[in-house]
C-alpha cells in the first residue's frame, strides 16, 4: 500500500495498545506517525497564544457583561419610573383641564342668565341697552372660553 503525508518526516509505527502484529485495525485507528523535527510550529504557537490572551480576558468580559447588564435594569426601572410620573402628570393635567372647562360652562351658564333677566327687564326700562350690550358681550366671551376649554 502507498502512503503520501503532506510533511516531511520520519515514520513511526503505532499499533493500537494491548494489540499484537496481527490484530484487526479499526477505522480512525492510527498505524502509523509521521514526525517532522524541523516542522514549523510558527502558526500553532500565533494560536496558542492567542488562546491564552483570549482566555486570561474572559473575566473582565464577563464583568463588563454584568456591568451592561446591571446598567440596563437600572436604566428599564429609571425609565418606568418616568413612565409611572408622566402618567400622574398627565393625570392632574387632564383633571386640572376638566375644572377649567367646568368653570367655564359655569361662567357661559352665569352670562346666559344675566342675559335672560336683563331681557326681560330691558322691556320695563330698568336696564339701559348700554349694560345689556355689555352682558351680551360678556356671554359671547364665555361661549368662547367654554369652546375654547373644551378643544
Amino acid at each position: 500500500m502507498t502512503l503520501r503525508s503532506p510533511i516531511d518526516g520520519t515514520v513511526s509505527a503505532k499499533p493500537p495498545q494491548g494489540s499484537t502484529q496481527l490484530s484487526v485495525v479499526h477505522e480512525g485507528d492510527a498505524i502509523l506517525h509521521v514526525v517532522n523535527a524541523r516542522g514549523d510550529r510558527v502558526r500553532l504557537d500565533d494560536l496558542r497564544r492567542q488562546m491564552s490572551r483570549m482566555e486570561n480576558e474572559r473575566p473582565s468580559f464577563a464583568a463588563k457583561l454584568a456591568a451592561a447588564e446591571t446598567a440596563q435594569q437600572d436604566l428599564a426601572r429609571q425609565a418606568a419610573q418616568f413612565r409611572d410620573g408622566r402618567l400622574l402628570q398627565l393625570q392632574a393635567r387632564i383633571a386640572e383641564i376638566q375644572s377649567a372647562i367646568e368653570a367655564a360652562a359655569a361662567r357661559r351658564e352665569e352670562a346666559v342668565a344675566a342675559v335672560e333677566r336683563a331681557s326681560s327687564l330691558i322691556k320695563s326700562g330698568s336696564v339701559s341697552t348700554v349694560e345689556m350690550a355689555r352682558l351680551t358681550r360678556e356671554q359671547a366671551i364665555a361661549q368662547q372660553t367654554a369652546d375654547f376649554a373644551r378643544s
